[in-house]
């Protein structure tokens, strides 16, 4: 009896080894076929990832960007009208410009950037009084993700790397052109004053130094030179009246960093009685071009504010998007002379 229920036992217990064997080997036969009908489902995945990355790329695009635009001071004509041109145009490039006044403060401009950041502003445009004095707001603002923007004023070259665009004419080289200017009227060589741009600024310390570098193995002699505390016409007057008294008749031309400083310079010629010094100044303002059309300033070295306003949007929006585009961005000058003044369009600043 033992024996014939252990017999029983072997023969259930084969019986049931087969039985799992033959599942065993059909769930073998059949995985790959499950595997084949659940495939597409493990691909869908990366394709609504991709899809959903896609939507947010195109949302991101057509996103309104909440731009800063903060210059030295609004009371600077071409602060002001770049801020026109920003204003007339922004709807086509999708944003909302919002200037903040520098009042040309460095504090003022620091503690703007600051606000910005924490109101959420997706770009700044920034053209500040002091270079240097700005560079650890611009750190905070990059750090924060914003997109920064130079305008007109560049940051010195190691800390270039803080922010992300720069938009307007190169300094160095409209420095340059009124040291070609002045050798090309003196090719035999001359004695002249440079009367500079507010002290510390980026325009200021270009221009001089293009001046100087375009000046280099001429016959032109620079007798002096003195910057401004502030843009400022009465500034300009009152340094060339003390060099009028050092230097008198001496003086046979005179490079003024930007065009309504030369007004300031020609009012102190008047004055002095001195007539026939020529004269060449940078900007491209209305003043520049009245001097050039009365023969007061021969030269006036133009920048196009709205060629520099209008790509100053265009890159910010370019950047945002994702789409390629250049770091530096220099809008060509013009030359204005009593040649070509009528024919150049007439500047509203």
């Amino acid at each position: 009896m033992k024996r014939k229920w252990m017999a029983a036992i072997l023969a259930s217990a084969l019986a049931l080894g087969l039985v799992a064997c033959g599942n065993s080997a059909g769930g073998e036969a059949q995985a790959p076929a499950e595997a084949e009908k659940e495939a597409p489902a493990e691909t869908e995945a990366p394709a609504e990832e991709e899809a959903a990355e896609e939507e947010a790329t195109a949302a991101e695009e057509g996103k309104t960007l909440k731009v800063a635009y903060i210059p030295n001071s609004m009371s600077n004509e071409m602060n002001a009208y770049g801020y026109k041109i920003m204003e007339e145009n922004q709807g086509d490039y999708n944003m909302e410009v919002t200037a903040f006044d520098g009042q040309y403060d460095s504090q003022t401009e620091v503690a703007a950037i600051t606000n910005c950041i924490g109101q959420g502003y997706d770009a700044l445009i920034l053209c500040p009084s002091d270079i240097n004095a700005v560079i650890p707001a611009v750190m905070q603002a990059k750090e924060a993700g914003l997109i920064v923007e130079l305008y007109s004023a560049d940051l010195p070259e190691e800390y270039r790397e803080y922010r992300d665009i720069f938009v307007g004419v190169d300094d160095t080289e409209a420095g340059k052109n009124a040291a070609k200017a002045m050798i090309d009227q003196f090719p035999d060589g001359a004695k002249v004053i440079e009367v500079g741009g507010t002290a510390g600024t980026d325009a200021q310390i270009r221009r001089h130094d293009g001046f100087n570098a375009g000046l280099e193995g001429s016959n032109i002699e620079v007798l002096d030179y003195q910057a401004t505390d502030s843009w400022s016409s009465n500034e300009t007057m009152a340094i060339t009246e003390d060099m009028i008294v050092k230097y008198g008749s001496d003086i046979q031309g005179i490079f003024c960093h930007w065009d309504g400083g030369a007004t300031g310079c020609i009012e102190a010629l008047k004055k002095a009685g001195i007539d026939g010094t020529y004269i060449v100044a940078i900007d491209g303002s209305r003043s520049g071009f009245d001097q050039v059309k009365d023969g007061t300033q021969n030269v006036c070295i133009s920048q196009n504010v709205v060629n520099i306003s209008l790509k100053a949007m265009e890159v910010i929006r370019n950047a945002a998007d994702g789409k390629d585009y250049e770091a530096e961005n220099y809008v060509p000058l013009d030359i204005v002379t009593k040649d070509n003044v009528e024919e150049l369009p007439y500047p509203e600043w």
